[in-house]
Parts: structure tokens; C-alpha cells; sequence
């Protein structure tokens, strides 16, 4: 006959809340081949899980604040196809084609120098909205971030304004310094829908800050806009702000004939229909 040992009886519930914790904790784990330990046996010898590059992969994407949506974006499903062959640019006289293949082609080089550490230039990129700017944009920044160990931010620019205003009445969840050091030293800035924002001479000073202080210390900088330099965008963000975007990127330019959102939501209503 067995007598009460309230002893065992301690020990073994320990042992058996300790059990139920080491299974709780596998059962919870993102990969199973390394129980998230970053390696795994294979016979005698630790091998690197994959886990590993993907994880560091999903922070990079993270940090860059790319959004989800554009996270596919990549120069292999850019289509030319929204292009026309027929239409010419009066000015350069070329087709929406040709622009967008001669634009498309800047892009991808920048990319491949950026990840070389070759690109010292950044890229302008204009044009109307619906035009496939930000698309080429994230194109770069997905290559960037699949090919290289280097720091990538993607700002939307009045979004990145309006972070920085809520810093003054403590209402953001950043420092301005905070915000505006990323912006000026990350290695790789992308700046998208320049010229979209009613500008004071608040916002102006500050996106000249952190565009001046990019040239200064050549780190290239992607900046899309709907705005053409010579004409709005001057009168919004002043001229030397102009003048320093001027000196730093590599103008280039999409034309379309239709709003490619406009074009995609049709293209997605017909494939919808019974």
C-alpha cells in the first residue's frame, strides 16, 4: 500500500507542468525542422535552417515599410502591354512604349549597381497618375531586398510629413529625430507621390533637410511625383529643393493612355463575370 508523500506528489506535478510547457512551446513553434533553433542535426553535423534567411528576409521587408500590397512587384510581371506602341510623346517624339521600355531599363540597371554598391545617382521617376511609378519603384526596392544585405525605406511622402507634424503634439508613436534621421542616412530612400501635400514652409524646410543632406552625402534617393519639375512641383516645394532633386536623380518619365488602375479593375471585373 502506497502512503501519501506529499513530496512526490510536488515533484511529479512539477514534472508533469514542466512536460506540458516544453509541448505547449513545440507545438507553438514557426518551423518544425529546427524548432526554431536556427539549426538542425543531420546525422552528426548542424545544419543552417532556411528559417533563418527567411526570417531576416521578412524583417528587411519590415523595416522598409514597403506596403503589402507591392510586395510582388518585381521587374519580371511589369507589363508593357499598358503602354501604347501608336501614341507619341509630342516633345521626345517616341511612343508610351518606347518611354516606358528606356525607363524601365534605367530602373533595372539601378537596381543591379545599387546591390553592386555601383549607384551613387538616384532615379526621378514622373508622370501622370496611374502610370506604373510606383510599381517600377518597388520593383527596385523587392530586387534590392532579395539581392542585397542593404537597408531599404520606403516613405509615402505625405504620410511621412504627417508622422513627423504628430511628433509635436505627442500623438505619433516616433521621435522626429527619429523619423527624419531614417529618412536622411538609410542607404537606399525611396520618396513616393512627391508634390501630393499642401506644403508650408514647415514641410518644405524639412523635405529639403533631408534631401540636401542625401546629395551631401551621396546616397541615392528614388523619388516618384505626378508633378513635372520645371512647372507645380517648383512652386510647392521651392526651388533649391527642386534644384538639389535637379543634382541628385537621373530624370526619366511612364506615359499612358488610361489609368492603369482604372485598366486593372476592368481587366479583374471581366475575369470575375459567371
Amino acid at each position: 500500500m502506497d502512503y501519501f508523500n506529499p513530496e512526490k506528489i510536488v515533484k511529479d506535478l512539477m514534472r508533469k507542468q514542466k512536460s506540458n510547457i516544453i509541448i505547449e512551446q513545440r507545438t507553438k513553434c514557426e518551423c518544425n525542422r529546427c524548432q526554431d533553433r536556427g539549426i538542425y542535426m543531420e546525422g552528426e553535423l548542424a545544419v543552417p535552417c532556411q528559417c533563418v534567411k527567411r526570417k531576416a528576409l521578412e524583417k528587411k521587408f519590415k523595416n522598409c515599410q514597403i506596403p503589402k500590397s507591392m510586395l510582388k512587384h518585381s521587374f519580371n510581371n511589369f507589363q508593357f502591354s499598358y503602354y501604347s506602341n501608336n501614341i507619341k510623346e509630342p516633345l521626345s517624339k517616341r511612343t508610351y512604349l518606347e518611354i516606358a521600355q528606356k525607363t524601365y531599363q534605367y530602373a533595372q540597371e539601378f537596381a543591379r549597381d545599387f546591390v553592386k554598391g555601383n549607384a551613387y545617382e538616384g532615379l526621378l521617376l514622373q508622370g501622370p497618375v496611374g502610370s506604373g511609378k510606383t510599381f517600377l519603384a518597388c520593383c527596385i526596392v523587392n530586387h534590392v531586398l532579395r539581392n542585397s544585405d542593404k537597408e531599404v525605406l520606403f516613405v509615402i511622402v505625405p504620410d511621412l510629413l504627417e508622422k513627423i507634424k504628430a511628433t509635436y503634439s505627442n500623438t505619433g508613436d516616433y521621435t522626429e529625430y527619429s523619423l527624419v534621421e531614417a529618412a536622411c542616412g538609410v542607404p537606399l530612400l525611396v520618396m513616393d507621390d512627391l508634390g501630393a501635400h499642401n506644403y508650408t514652409d514647415w514641410t518644405k524646410n524639412k523635405l529639403y533637410n533631408i534631401i540636401n543632406y542625401r546629395v551631401n552625402h551621396e546616397l541615392p534617393t528614388i523619388i516618384t511625383t505626378n508633378l513635372f519639375l520645371a512647372g507645380d512641383l517648383t512652386s510647392l516645394i521651392g526651388e533649391r529643393t527642386v534644384s538639389r532633386i535637379e543634382q541628385m536623380c537621373r530624370p526619366l518619365w511612364l506615359e499612358r493612355e488610361r489609368d492603369i488602375r482604372e485598366v486593372l479593375r476592368e481587366e479583374k471585373a471581366v475575369q470575375l463575370r459567371p
